[in-house]
C-alpha cells in the first residue's frame, strides 16, 4: 500500500473511529454526558442533544430553557445523538434506550416534544436500526432514515407512520425536504428523490461511493458529496448528472452554497470553493486535519467555518480561502458549526465545555457551555 493510500485509510478509520465512539461508546448504564451532536438554532434558542437530555438554552446567553427529560437519572429515556429538528411547535428528536434484559434488544425512538415547554407529544419505535444523523420537517411530516436501511415518514402531529422507503443499505443521511420532494442520500450508493406524501421514488442516481450527507439546493441543482471522493451536481428535477469535482478524499459532510461558488471539505481536511455552473475549482486550502462534517456560510457569505477533528474551528474567506482565524478547544469537532447574525456557535466532543459560542469576526469566547468555573 502506497503512501497516500494509507494516508486515506488512516484519515478515514480515525475519523469514522471517532463518529462511532462519540454515538456508541457512551450507550451503557453508566455514560455521563461528555457531547453535544449538531446544534438547530432557531428563534432566539438553540436546541442541542447532550447524550442524556435534550437540552435548550438561550442563543444569547446560554441560560437554560428546557430539557428532555427534566431528571435522566430518574427518568431514562435513552441516549440522545441526533440534531433536533425544530419546526412552529414542535422539536423531534431520536435516542437509542439500552436493552433492559438478557435476551431484550436496544430500541430506537423517535420523540416529538413542545417546542415550547418540552413535554412528550408522541413517539415511534418502530426502526430496527440507529438513528445516526437527525430527519427533516415538512408537508405535515416529519423523514428520516435508520441504520437498518429504511426511511420513515411519520405523521408531525401524531406520529403515525405514514410511509417506508426501503434503500439497499443504512441511511445516515439527513433528509433535504423542498415543497413536495424529499432528496436523501444512503451507504447503498444511491441517492434518491422522493414523493413527500406517499415516498414513491421519482428518480435515484448512482454513484461509486456511498452518500451520508445532505445536499445543498441552488437554481434547480442539487450539490452532494460521496464517499467516492467526489462531489456531484445534479438537477433536482432529474437527477440527471450536470458535472463532477474530483476530491483528494470522502466527502462525508454537506456542501454549502453562496452565490455562484460551492464550498466543500473532505475527511482530509481539504477546503475546497467550486464554481457552481461548471465544477472548475476556485481555490483549495488544505488545512492538514482530519473534518467529519461540512463547512458553515456567515450569514453574508463572506467567511466560511469548518470545524476539525483535533478540536479547532477555523474561520476562512470565502474569496480565496485564506484563514482568518483559528481557535482550539478541549475536545473533538465532528458536527458542521451554527451561524445566527454575528455569531457562531461550535459542538465539542469529549471536552469540558460542551458548546461554544464566538464573535464570527474574531473567534473571541462569547459564552461557553457548561460555564468555565474557577477553582
Amino acid at each position: 500500500m502506497n503512501r497516500s493510500w494509507r494516508r486515506r485509510w488512516l484519515t478515514v478509520l480515525v475519523v469514522s473511529a471517532a463518529l462511532l465512539l462519540g454515538v456508541s461508546g457512551c450507550a451503557g448504564g453508566s455514560a455521563r454526558p461528555t457531547s453535544w451532536t449538531g446544534l438547530t438554532i432557531a428563534g432566539e434558542r438553540l436546541y442541542a442533544a447532550d447524550l442524556e437530555q435534550v437540552q435548550v438554552l438561550n442563543a444569547s446567553d446560554s441560560d437554560p430553557v428546557w430539557s428532555f427529560p427534566r431528571d435522566p437519572q430518574e427518568d431514562k429515556r435513552g441516549v440522545f445523538y441526533v440534531t433536533p429538528a425544530v419546526d412552529e411547535g414542535i422539536v423531534v428528536v431520536a435516542s437509542q434506550v439500552p436493552a433492559g434484559g438478557f435476551f431484550s434488544q436496544p430500541k430506537n425512538v423517535v420523540w416529538a416534544l413542545d417546542r415550547d415547554m418540552g413535554g412528550e407529544l408522541w413517539r415511534f419505535d418502530g426502526a430496527a436500526g440507529q438513528y445516526v444523523e437527525g430527519g427533516g420537517l415538512g408537508g405535515g411530516l416529519f423523514v428520516i432514515g435508520n441504520s437498518d436501511g429504511k426511511i420513515y415518514a411519520l405523521d408531525a402531529e401524531t406520529g403515525a407512520l405514514r410511509w417506508v422507503f426501503e434503500t439497499g443499505h443504512r441511511v445516515w443521511a439527513t433528509p433535504l425536504i423542498v415543497a413536495d420532494t424529499v432528496y436523501v442520500g444512503s451507504l447503498d450508493r444511491h441517492f434518491y428523490a422522493l414523493n413527500l406524501s406517499d415516498g414513491e421514488m421519482r428518480w435515484d442516481f448512482h454513484a461509486e461511493g456511498a452518500f451520508a450527507g445532505t445536499p445543498a439546493l441552488r437554481d434547480g441543482t442539487l450539490y452532494i458529496g460521496s464517499f467516492d471522493d467526489r462531489l456531484y451536481a445534479l438537477d433536482a428535477s432529474t437527477g440527471a448528472e450536470r458535472w463532477r469535482f474530483a476530491g483528494e478524499n470522502w466527502f462525508w459532510g454537506s456542501p454549502a452554497v453562496h452565490g455562484d461558488v460551492v464550498y466543500a471539505v473532505d475527511v482530509n481536511g481539504s477546503v475546497y470553493a467550486v464554481d457552481a455552473e461548471t465544477g472548475e475549482q476556485i481555490w483549495h486550502r488544505a488545512l492538514e486535519e482530519p473534518v467529519r462534517a461540512g463547512p458553515a456560510l456567515s450569514e453574508d457569505g463572506s467567511q466560511l467555518f469548518v470545524g476539525s477533528q483535533d478540536g479547532t474551528l477555523h474561520a476562512l474567506d470565502s474569496a480565496d480561502g485564506f484563514v482568518v482565524w483559528s481557535r482550539e478547544s478541549e475536545g473533538q469537532v465532528l458536527s458542521t458549526p451554527a451561524v445566527n447574525g454575528s455569531v457562531v456557535y461550535e459542538a465539542v466532543v469529549f471536552g469540558p465545555q460542551r458548546i461554544r459560542a464566538l464573535h464570527v469576526d474574531n473567534g473571541r469566547d462569547i459564552w461557553a457551555y457548561p460555564p468555565v468555573t474557577e477553582e
